[in-house]
């Protein structure tokens, strides 16, 4: 049994909830955040869908009842038709001080990392900043992001594991042809508005944002603005990762 969350804007879940118990999918919908996220925690329920219910409701009592995470938004890349994660996408994902944000990038990407190797793809990394890195000496704003990519770069490059990882500054684009399946945006902001151009108005397919952290908690966020298609494939997402364990 799964959960879609059920909010204001009722028709695209619906549209969801219909298609997904044509093929024989146990569904519930829940109006509750609360309800939502209890019933995932106690087991009640294999996987849940944030859906259209209000982030500002469902995430901060989530990360009352599990601690930090990150959202990693799954999206499917036009070049090669794999999937890749797009992350931070959320305001208050990462921390606003520069050593801080360092830290939970470090984090972020080590919690993706391990995502991708549990459903058997091989992680290729990608950090982007505020501009080329030709581009350095011009503004201040994007120095700070080329030089904490650059420090993220390092802190990888030194450890003892062997992690494909690439700084390449703005080339969102270079970066997705060479096939990377991490794109770690310069800031949640950034993140939210690269997923929204994407997801929402050039319409990539997508499976919603996947939780990282140090758990394997089966929780999709999705945007009230979605289709129903990535509701539908959030649940579908959950399914198979329920299959793969079993």
């Amino acid at each position: 049994m799964y959960a879609i969350g059920i909010g204001e804007k009722k028709d695209e879940v619906l549209k969801a909830y219909h298609k997904l118990s044509e093929e024989g999918i146990d569904v519930e919908l829940i109006n509750n955040p609360k309800t939502l996220v209890d019933k995932l925690l106690n087991k009640e329920i294999d996987g849940a869908v944030r859906g259209s219910l209000s982030s500002s409701k469902v995430i901060p009592y989530l990360r009352e009842k599990v601690g930090r995470f990150y959202r990693a938004s799954i999206l499917k890349n036009p070049f090669n038709r794999e999937i890749f994660l797009l992350s931070p996408v959320g305001i208050d994902d990462i921390r606003e001080d520069n050593e801080g944000r360092i830290k939970d990038k470090i984090e972020l990407i080590n919690y993706a990392i391990n995502f991708l190797k549990r459903n058997n793809i091989k992680p290729k990394i990608a950090l982007l900043s505020g501009g080329r890195l030709s581009d350095y000496g011009r503004s201040k704003e994007v120095d700070k992001t080329i030089e904490e990519c650059e420090k993220i770069l390092k802190y990888f490059k030194e450890t003892d594991e062997k992690v494909d990882i690439v700084h390449n500054g703005i080339l969102i684009e270079e970066v997705l042809k060479d096939g990377c399946n991490v794109i770690v945006a310069p800031d949640g902001i950034s993140g939210n508005l690269m997923f929204r151009c994407f997801g929402l108005v050039c319409g990539l397919e997508g499976y919603g944002a996947v939780l990282l952290n140090n758990k394997e908690i089966n929780f999709f966020d999705t945007s009230r603005n979605a289709t129903w298609k990535r509701y539908y494939n959030a649940i579908k997402f959950i399914e198979n990762i329920n299959k793969d364990k079993s």
